[in-house]
């Protein structure tokens, strides 16, 4: 069965989520669940009006009135029911977390309407986890390269290797373990790559159990399948729960040089970024108006793996000297749904921060694989002010469920880059499958053969997502080939 999650984009309101989940799980009633990760309290009443709260307010920056004890009320319409009881506690809780951070003074008053209140003492508990959170919390960590040669992992697959890529894979839930179970019983990958998001906030425990813990149990220590190299992109919500994140402590573990990196054969590298810094947003008013960027000082780091792309190659092996270069990055070039706004409040179809960054080296690009969309979307060719963007591709399907209902599509209002007929396209025949309630997950499968790499898409139908009985492999979504060099 497929859960109505949802995570907010909000730091503050995600970290208010982990307060909340985090309290759920250690009661007794949730401990004989039949779900995983975040599905645990996905379905407890808290949590279900907690998600439709964090969701109005992301969606249109503004809560619904909050129905609190003395509190004026409206005039209810003949027949109608009045707001639940849990439906006004979760939007005063959720607009104490936000207020917390934005506007203590008001975030104080509310506290004291909780206080006065008739709400769950369970709203006090979560929200007393949540300041002991943000009363430790200090400002992000980053590593900035010391020496351009930082962060890069010389033959870190073999000339011909497998590659299996996910993204917004972090829940937890069963639906992401069946997943992995796929790949991991079909491919046998050398490297696994995450584009990144552990929901809700990337807390230390959340990367332990929605992220390490189902690794291990696809993989585990003494077993016959080979562990292969995992590395995890730096999202968004990697990067919510601030310096009481996990995000650091994770990567360590997996001997991941850094939040940005680079990973080669003799044939191939890929070149991580980390998009994730500057889309934190503590201090936002409403999600998904802000743009992400990379820091200034990544950006030559990342020109300089491009453009010498042919460091440490064994030219014994590879006479031409030279890589293909797949980016990857947790958050999008482009999309049809839009990326954040302009100055005019216009949903934009290419980000121009990140277009602007790698312009100079377009040309060199084979590949740039994306996630932060919960879609897969193999994109035609798409330009931006005259220059002709890297062939780009959106695997961020993972484990977030999709219902039909939010089906992604261009707004009306998508602002285009100069020259561009209409929005971005993509190639027909490749969405998603549904159940008829929730639209399938995906992955990516690439197989390196020298200078050449094979990608197939695969689609997983969750319907019947038992842990330890993955659903039969099927036939590729959609599969195409890159050669090293040869673009177009």
């Amino acid at each position: 069965m497929s859960l109505p999650v949802y995570s907010s984009h909000t730091s503050a309101l995600s970290l208010w989520q982990s307060a909340l989940h985090q309290v759920l799980s250690q009661k007794p009633e949730q401990q004989d669940s039949s779900h995983s990760g975040i599905g645990i309290t996905a379905l407890t009443p808290e949590m279900v009006a907690t998600a439709q709260v964090v969701k109005q307010f992301d969606q249109t920056g503004n809560f619904a009135v909050a129905q609190t004890q003395g509190a004026p009320q409206p005039a209810v319409a003949p027949g109608a029911n009045p707001p639940s009881v849990q439906s006004e506690c979760a939007n005063l809780a959720a607009q104490i977390a936000l207020y917390s951070v934005t506007d203590p003074a008001k975030a104080a008053t509310l506290r004291q309407e909780l206080a006065d209140g008739t709400c769950d003492p369970l709203w006090a508990e979560c929200l007393a986890v949540y300041d002991t959170w943000r009363a430790t919390n200090q400002a992000q960590p980053y590593i900035n390269f010391k020496s351009i040669d930082d962060f890069v992992i010389e033959m870190g697959f073999p000339d011909e290797a497998t590659i299996a890529v996910i993204g917004d894979w972090g829940t937890g839930m069963n639906d992401a373990l069946v997943l992995l179970e796929q790949i991991g019983e079909n491919f046998q990958p050398d490297v696994l790559l995450h584009l990144g998001d552990i929901y809700y906030s990337g807390l230390a425990s959340e990367c332990q159990s929605h992220f390490t813990d189902l690794i291990d149990k696809v993989w585990p220590d003494g077993g016959t399948r080979k562990r292969p190299l995992v590395f995890t992109l730096d999202g968004n919500h990697d990067r919510y729960a601030g310096s009481n994140g996990g995000y650091y402590e994770l990567i360590k573990s997996l001997n991941q040089p850094n939040s940005y990196f680079a990973v080669r054969n003799n044939f191939w590298q890929f070149v991580a970024m980390d998009t994730g810094y500057n889309d934190a947003d503590p201090g936002a008013t409403k999600a998904g108006t802000a743009l992400t960027k990379l820091v200034d000082q990544e950006v030559p780091w990342h020109l300089d793996k491009i453009n010498n792309c042919g460091a440490n190659v064994d030219k014994s092996v590879n006479p031409g000297g030279a890589r293909g270069t797949v980016l990857l990055s947790h958050h999008q070039l482009y999309s049809f749904a839009g990326l954040g706004k302009n100055a005019a409040g216009a949903p934009m179809a290419v980000n121009p921060y990140l277009a602007n960054a790698f312009t100079p080296v377009f040309d060199q690009i084979d590949l740039w694989l994306w996630g932060h969309e919960h879609w897969l979307s193999i994109f035609e060719p798409y330009s931006y002010a005259g220059h002709a963007l890297p062939k780009g591709r959106c695997v961020g399907a993972s484990a977030v469920p999709v219902f039909l209902a939010q089906k992604p599509g261009p707004p009306s209002n998508l602002a285009l880059p100069p020259g561009a007929a209409g929005p971005p396209q993509v190639v027909p025949g490749t969405e998603l499958g549904n159940n008829g309630t929730v639209f399938n997950y995906c992955y990516a499968i690439l197989r390196l053969a020298g200078p050449k790499m094979s990608i197939d898409y695969y689609q997983v139908d969750s319907t019947d997502a038992t842990p330890g009985n993955p659903p039969a492999l099927g036939e590729p979504l959609y599969s195409e080939s890159v050669e090293a060099g040869v673009r177009g």
